[in-house]
């Protein structure tokens, strides 16, 4: 006598029913690739769609009785083809970096699902499984995505960003909530959403400085209004009233919000360095840590700057001011590029000389026009009160705080300002070089714009490295930049916001 059962496909989250007539114990081994000719079981998607590896057992005399059981290949002793994994995306033939050792992981596979790498493995078990995009990384670098941690949006966005992402750039900070009169709380959004192409944009509300927050009800207001819009940072760009500035620090601190920027020079070093995060190696410069020199700075504040300058080539003060950021846990974005580049700005023959440079094709021509007439730079302003020789000083002095503050321990990130004729994503390139000038190793310098900024921004593991469980964001890169850091500016390909972006694609971006 024929018995009605009904058998239960499982494919992913959904289950499929179809019946069949059966006087017989049946057992069913389904591959993931084997065609189904029965005509009442109907696999999803059709015949040949894949379908989880599954047995199906039914036994006489327990009507409508199913078990479903999952076993391995090994178990059935099966083909391999039964248990190929499906994934979105594979990189083989590749060679890992993974910025948690200063090593090559040679002949690796790297394992994406859902926007998360899964594994790395060897190449030759790559080919056990199933990909959706196959990517082929032979002779070629796969190392975390980099980070401009300080620029200003200040022209077309979406040029800017496909800069970033064409030399590796694959998250940016911008530093001013009004920088292009762009509303970059919708450039956020759009890009998170995959509506425009861009790197990860974190934003910083409008500059806190003398006058604005001008009350403390004042100050709760803003802080209200960066926690509501999520804002990623809160930034103070010039000197505050101490009431203002302690109510911001216990404010922000209060919401969970981080507060970067400035030193405030009319107060001691060790105020400054409750921020999260001090924006420029240029700032200790103009800010000393000794109480009675505090007033210099309000009184005459060139004559401040040159004199603390100046006590800062003194080997015992300088290991002082060391020792002070280093205890205080803060993290210090150098900024080297555009203190260098204020020196040739300000140089006539320098100023010249830069109009040659094959980098700025990728300006707009009035941004260059304006950075490059003698007319319109500010630096070339007669009043402007230093000059390149000057800079090219205390640039020295910063190249040596930025050795001695990271074999302290201080942790540095990775930024630009990228304005005037810095280049986006290049820039970032040129200041990795100045760290890698400064002493550290080029490993040093690249982990100040991959693990450092995941630390800072509260995603140790999850970011910056390349692991399983971290956010697939990475580039492939055509040489070794754990041998030359210049090797970091070869970038064939870069994977960011759950999109793969191979060279072709990067060219075609820049060009635009």
């Amino acid at each position: 006598m024929a018995h009605q059962s009904t058998i239960a496909l499982m494919h992913r989250q959904s289950i499929f029913l179809s019946s069949f007539q059966t006087d017989e114990k049946i057992l069913f081994i389904l591959n993931p690739f084997s065609r189904i000719s029965h005509p009442n079981v109907k696999r999803p998607g059709g015949n040949t769609a894949p379908v989880n590896f599954i047995v199906v057992s039914y036994e006489l005399g327990i009507p409508m009785y199913i078990r479903v059981i999952f076993m391995s290949a090994l178990l059935l002793g099966c083909t391999s083809n039964a248990m190929v994994q499906r994934v979105d995306y594979i990189v083989d033939n590749v060679q890992v970096i993974t910025m948690n050792s200063p090593d090559v992981k040679p002949d690796s596979a790297i394992v994406i699902d859902n926007g998360k790498i899964t594994k790395i493995i060897k190449s030759s078990d790559a080919k056990k499984i199933y990909a959706t995009h196959r990517i082929d990384g032979k002779g070629r670098y796969l190392m975390p995505g980099l980070a401009d941690m300080h620029v200003h949006l200040r022209w077309d966005p979406q040029r800017m960003f496909n800069l970033f992402l064409a030399h590796g750039v694959t998250t940016v900070a911008n530093m001013r909530f009004e920088d292009g009169k762009f509303d970059h709380l919708v450039l956020r959004d759009k890009v998170r959403n995959g509506e425009i192409s861009g790197p990860r944009y974190l934003i910083t509300g409008s500059h806190l400085e003398e006058g604005f927050p001008a009350s403390i009800d004042e100050v709760e207001r803003v802080l209200d209004d960066h926690q509501r819009k999520r804002i990623d940072f809160v930034k103070i760009h010039g000197d505050l009233s101490p009431d203002i500035y302690k109510a911001i620090i216990t404010g922000a601190k209060r919401r969970d919000l981080k507060v970067i920027g400035h030193a405030q020079h009319k107060m001691p070093l060790k105020d400054s360095l409750v921020l999260n995060s001090l924006e420029h190696m240029e700032e200790l410069l103009y800010v000393t840590r000794d109480e009675a020199r505090v007033s210099d700075f309000s009184t005459d504040f060139l004559s401040a700057y040159r004199a603390n300058a100046h006590r800062l080539w003194d080997k015992s003060y300088r290991e002082k001011v060391v020792e002070d950021v280093a205890s205080s846990g803060i993290y210090l974005d150098p900024t080297l590029i555009v203190y260098k580049m204020v020196g040739i700005w300000q140089s006539d023959a320098h100023l010249i000389a830069l109009r040659d440079a094959p980098a700025l094709r990728y300006l707009p021509a009035d941004v260059a026009r304006f950075w490059l007439s003698p007319a319109t730079n500010p630096y070339q302003a007669d009043d402007f009160p230093i000059t390149k020789p000057e800079v090219d000083k205390n640039f020295q002095l910063m190249l040596l705080l930025t050795k001695e503050l990271h074999d302290k321990g201080v942790p540095l990130l990775s930024g630009t300002d990228s304005f005037g004729t810095l280049v986006p994503g290049i820039s970032l390139h040129d200041e990795l070089t100045l760290l890698v000038e400064a002493g550290l190793s080029p490993f040093e310098a690249l982990r100040c714009s991959t693990v450092n900024v995941a630390a800072y921004l509260g995603e140790t593991g999850k970011a910056g490295v390349i692991q399983p469980g971290a956010r697939a964001d990475f580039i492939l890169l055509d040489k070794n930049p754990l041998l030359d850091i210049n090797n970091s500016r070869t970038a064939s390909g870069v994977f960011t916001q759950g999109r793969w972006l191979p060279k072709d694609l990067l060219a075609k971006l820049i060009s635009q």
